[in-house]
């Protein structure tokens, strides 16, 4: 229940996710202020995008500051999930693996989604209950951020205010 979208420009990432959090199928009535980010943060050199479950999404803020994938490849981002996961059942034998992610890392995007499933993402992607909105807007050459606020005018499991993290590429990674 939220969206998170990220698009791949020549020079940039741009990363945008919405503020809605839910218990069950109740909206909360906090929002997202300040320095908070929510569901889309930066952290060690890497863009993290996530929808899914707080707990675990919490988890990997944690777990983020400290470990990154040693390469922008699918082996190493899997690899780096793989390692989160076993991290973060250490810490909670409760803990599940629920959340899909979008991680930018070294100008290159990754979708992590059931679990295990990593693949690289050419040009633009977006996961959540307003995923589809996201993607077609971003087919019309719509932002991420334009993207999530069609999603949130949309999608009733999404909401504003949209989060926007861009992160501008050196020439090496364009």
């Amino acid at each position: 229940m939220s969206v998170v979208a990220a698009k791949r420009y020549s020079g940039k990432l741009e990363f945008a996710a919405d503020s809605i959090r839910v218990n069950g199928y109740l909206t909360e009535n906090s929002r997202v202020t300040g320095d908070e980010q929510g569901k889309l943060f930066e952290v060690n050199d890497m863009i993290i995008g996530s929808v899914g479950y707080v707990m675990e999404l919490s988890f990997m803020q944690i777990f983020a500051r400290n470990h990154k994938p040693s390469a922008a490849t699918v082996e190493s981002v899997l690899d780096f999930i793989v390692e989160f996961y076993a991290w973060a059942k250490k810490k909670d034998d409760t803990f599940g693996r629920k959340n899909s992610y979008l991680i930018g890392i070294e100008g290159e995007i990754f979708r992590v989604s059931s679990s295990y499933l990593v693949e690289k993402i050419n040009e633009f992607s977006a996961i959540g209950a307003g995923q589809h909105f996201a993607l077609t807007a971003m087919y019309l050459d719509k932002s991420p951020k334009e993207a999530v606020e069609i999603a949130n005018e949309l999608c009733v499991y999404c909401s504003g205010p949209v989060n926007v993290i861009t992160k501008t590429l050196n020439s090496v990674h364009t």
